[in-house]
């Protein structure tokens, strides 16, 4: 462990900077990642407009295909690099059971053998009991790690790249970083989709699902991506892969195969509204951007003492403590978080209940499945008797944000490091 927890690191000073040309494995994998949310969201506007006729549904068929085509090509970086690698490109890999590859090479396949795992699993649950009554239902909790462990495999694969080109070529391969974040907040959004509808955004519950949810994602993509607005760009490409199938789907006509049917959809229907991660990323960027240039400013006096001090001795003496800024900087972007947040969603939410969201552009009302029957229930916020926005829960909330706000930095901080 202590082996290869050092050789995700340190390199050599020979093989520090590599070509700024993104390599073929590397473009096939991300393409292979993005398949995982395109067709995850494929299958669940499947089941909700058709229903499960049959295990081979295109939507499936793209699912595995985002676990296989990355798990078979990481597979050949590893063959290669164990076999056929110089002492070069062995040194910038990790070595597991005498193998080598690098760490997320490794990640990925790990991932397209859970996703393979799932896949008869799967089959049998449906087959043994029907319809899932949830989204993560136990083979599809497989899934979803497999597949969230899949992506975030090619994410580091992307990273490795971009930390060992040069500073002049790394804003192009930055750019890919990035994407491959906006597309690893797609991944993560689909288990939690079932709660994000528009119905339940003035629930706590939402909330709380929110601040524990997304903001590590962003503020690791606005840390380690080395672009300006690297969080406002990941959750650009969220939105704009939710909205691309918001606006694609229905033009497809489609026709329940199960009964009960209480809602004769003729189209395939589209996901929810994405989220709008958009707004708070802004504000993510600006402040890690500020905390990046003024990280040479001083500490208050208690956290900067210097042996010369009155009543100081050379052991009194603490250095600039990173961590701490990192912490202050997590509480402020927790903050900012949740509050903008709120804003957005507390009043978007009710103008996608309203008639004038009833549009090809937003959805609004079009993506109830035919298993729901249409009433005025539908047309209105669920649950405010029972999970009301307190100030109790949005205090908790407010802890859920900065620890994940923290746990972004630590992570961001990390992947800059990232070279193998």
């Amino acid at each position: 462990m202590q082996t290869a927890t050092t050789t995700l690191i340190a390199a050599p000073a020979e093989t520090s900077v590599r070509s700024a040309a993104i390599p073929w494995h590397l473009a096939i994998a991300v393409c292979g990642a993005c398949c995982i949310p395109l067709g995850a969201l494929w299958d669940i506007s499947w089941h909700m407009s058709i229903g499960r006729d049959t295990f081979w549904t295109p939507a499936h068929i793209v699912i595995y295909l985002g676990g296989v085509v990355p798990g078979l090509t990481c597979g050949w970086l590893a063959l290669r690099a164990t076999f056929f690698g110089g002492a070069t490109e062995r040194a910038a890999t990790v070595g597991f059971w005498g193998a080598r590859a690098p760490l997320g090479a490794w990640i990925s396949i790990w991932g397209c053998f859970a996703m393979l795992t799932s896949a008869p699993f799967d089959d049998w649950w449906h087959n043994t009991y029907g319809l899932d009554v949830q989204i993560l239902s136990p083979p599809h909790a497989l899934l979803a790690i497999g597949m969230f462990s899949v992506v975030l495999g090619v994410l580091l694969l992307v990273l490795s790249w971009k930390n060992s080109v040069g500073e002049a070529q790394r804003g192009a391969v930055a750019k890919l970083f990035v994407f491959m974040a906006g597309i690893m907040t797609a991944t993560n959004s689909i288990i939690v989709m079932e709660y994000s509808f528009p119905n339940s955004q003035h629930t706590m519950t939402f909330y709380l699902i929110v601040c524990l949810h997304y903001p590590a994602l962003l503020v690791m993509a606005a840390r380690a991506g080395s672009l300006r607005w690297g969080a406002t760009c990941a959750a650009g490409v969220y939105m704009l892969f939710y909205a691309v199938l918001i606006w694609v789907l229905p033009l497809f006509p489609a026709q329940p195969m199960l009964a009960p049917i209480y809602n004769p959809v003729t189209h395939m229907v589209p996901p929810p509204f994405p989220v709008w991660l958009v707004v708070p990323a802004v504000v993510i960027d600006l402040l890690v951007g500020w905390a990046r240039q003024n990280n040479s400013a001083p500490l208050p006096a208690a956290c900067s003492r210097r042996p010369d001090e009155t009543n100081a001795t050379a052991g009194d003496y603490k250095p600039p403590a990173h961590w701490l800024r990192d912490w202050l900087l997590a509480v402020a972007l927790g903050v900012a978080f949740l509050g903008l947040v709120l804003a957005a969603q507390w009043n978007f939410s009710a103008f996608m209940l309203s008639p004038a969201s009833d549009n090809w552009f937003f959805a609004g009302h079009r993506h109830w499945p035919y298993t729901s029957t249409i009433g005025p229930s539908l047309k209105e916020f669920w649950r405010l008797d029972r999970d009301p926005v307190t100030a109790r829960g949005l205090a908790f909330g407010l802890v859920l944000a900065c620890g994940a706000c923290r746990t972004g930095l630590w992570f961001g901080n990390w992947m800059l490091k990232v070279r193998r």
